[in-house]
């Protein structure tokens, strides 16, 4: 019953693109909200469990789970995508094959995350990629066409190792089942194929110093597109990363060089975020940020912290790239000076919810994220502020920019990141988020961080403008390849 989750959106996936060849399109915005919603129905129904696909003994069959480690990822998945193909149906209008390539990004998601071994989780991942490319280039414009080909050559790069790595272990163990892998002691040979699956994994998670890809994609996305890319798609590999720790536990070496790489992830996507002076570069340097904060749950042996955290930013980073996309579209500019929310209360009002939850101001889904992380937090909590400060000084920009000029209203198109806010707040209530004076203190040193920098000039630094080009893919591909080697060192070790 549960692999009837990924069943829905696939086969209306494949409905949807039934009605080109019998010139029916005028349906397909029917069928693709069918595949986007009718998978509610499906979670709301299931409870927790697992099963093997067709009855089939663990040993050779597909695993699927339902539990506390992917409910909450899947409850995200289902939100965001909902509010994007509201967003999706507009924007789209008669281009079906981007609802096709957007169905199939749904169902990979959702099929990637119930997975339970190795090869599926990997197809599934790689589907939600591939779609991905796709969607990134789908405007034929220059600058997405090259963001797509630099996406494509490195998330391929990262995809060949991490199934090389799944044959070491299905060698070494004979199962590609996580469960029965976490049986067999670990060996030198599965130490090394962990560290092969985690490089990768964290390529694809865009996470710093492996992110040379994703501010360009992002950036350069559909609106709709980036608000599921930056949102969802990015979270399969983290998922990945939380079932290797789960299953093949990390050895404290390893997790300390995790948890440098998140400090450093968080810490560098802010400072670049708060040089960005493009909004869609802006949210997507955000997302680097944002994904160290998962990466941390994982470092410190606090998966459920990852999980929470990586739900938190499905919502309120979807959300916020929806709020961009409906000014950005409107006004057909991404520069900060020629956006505004002026005029439209309502996309105001999500644009202000969705900052407050990002920075993890009570009551939003934020705070309760954060809280979970920093029990379990060892040390480097001046450098978690430090991080949450930089953010809220981040935002502050961002908003200073929005309240000024004209933009007027812009229609159904806001709808989506209302959507996305209410449920920001909801989330953030149910999961018990606590009002803390030090909320007011960091959104205090949030505006005067940002007043300062603003005074003393250095968000006015002009970043060179460079086009997208093969050397990048070079750049990428090296940096890959020396945190390979640092991660296969230290399996051994």
């Amino acid at each position: 019953m549960i692999a009837v989750l990924v069943a829905v959106p696939l086969l209306f996936a494949f409905l949807t693109a039934l009605t080109i060849p019998v010139r029916m399109e005028k349906y397909a915005k029917y069928l693709f909200l069918a595949g986007a919603l009718l998978p509610w129905f499906v979670y709301l129904a299931l409870g927790e469990g697992s099963g093997v696909v067709g009855n089939w003994p663990r040993v050779g069959g597909i695993e699927v789970a339902l539990d506390a480690y992917n409910s909450l990822l899947i409850l995200g998945e289902l939100i965001l995508f909902s509010a994007v193909a509201l967003y999706s149906i507009s924007y789209f209008k008669r281009e079906v094959k981007a609802l096709v390539l957007l169905l199939l990004v749904h169902a990979s998601l959702l099929g990637a995350f119930i997975s339970r071994d190795l090869f599926n989780f990997y197809i599934f991942m790689e589907i939600a990629s591939v779609s991905s490319f796709a969607l990134v280039g789908l405007s034929g414009e220059r600058r997405a066409t090259r963001a797509a080909y630099k996406y494509l050559m490195l998330s391929l790069l990262a995809s060949y190792f991490f199934v090389f790595s799944i044959g070491v272990i299905y060698l070494k163990t004979g199962y590609l089942n996580l469960e029965l892998i976490s049986r067999v002691p670990p060996s030198a040979e599965i130490r090394a194929a962990v560290a092969l699956a985690l490089a990768s994994l964290l390529l694809k998670a865009g996470i710093f110093p492996l992110h040379l890809w994703l501010p360009d994609a992002h950036a350069n996305a559909p609106s709709p597109v980036s608000a599921l890319l930056s949102g969802a798609v990015v979270k399969a590999p983290a998922y990945g990363m939380v079932l290797l720790s789960l299953y093949l536990p990390l050895s404290r070496t390893f997790r300390e060089v995790l948890l440098g790489t998140a400090f450093a992830s968080m810490l560098f996507g802010v400072a670049m975020a708060l040089l960005q002076k493009d909004v869609k570069r802006l949210l997507a340097y955000h997302t680097v940020s944002q994904m160290g904060y998962v990466l941390l749950g994982i470092g410190t042996l606090n998966p459920l912290g990852a999980v929470y955290y990586a739900f938190a930013h499905m919502l309120f980073k979807g959300g916020l790239f929806l709020s961009a996309g409906a000014m950005v579209d409107k006004a057909k500019s991404r520069k900060l000076e020629k956006l505004s929310y002026r005029g439209d209360p309502l996309l105001m009002l999500s644009t202000l919810m969705l900052s407050l939850a990002i920075g993890g101001i009570w009551p939003f889904v934020g705070s309760p994220a954060k809280a979970v992380l920093l029990k379990g937090l060892p040390y480097g909590k001046e450098l978690f502020y430090l991080a949450g400060l930089g953010t809220l000084a981040s935002f502050t920009k961002l908003n200073y920019y929005l309240m000024h000029g004209e933009g007027g209203r812009s229609g159904a198109l806001v709808l989506p990141s209302f959507m996305m806010a209410l449920a920001a707040l909801l989330a953030g209530i149910s999961l018990g988020a606590v009002p803390k004076a030090i909320d007011a203190y960091l959104l205090l040193g949030g505006v005067l961080l940002f007043t300062l920098l603003k005074a003393s000039g250095l968000l006015e630094v002009k970043l060179p403008k460079r086009e997208i080009t093969p050397k990048d893919v070079n750049i990428g591909a090296a940096l890959f390849a020396l945190f390979l080697l640092l991660l296969l060192h230290l399996s051994q070790g």
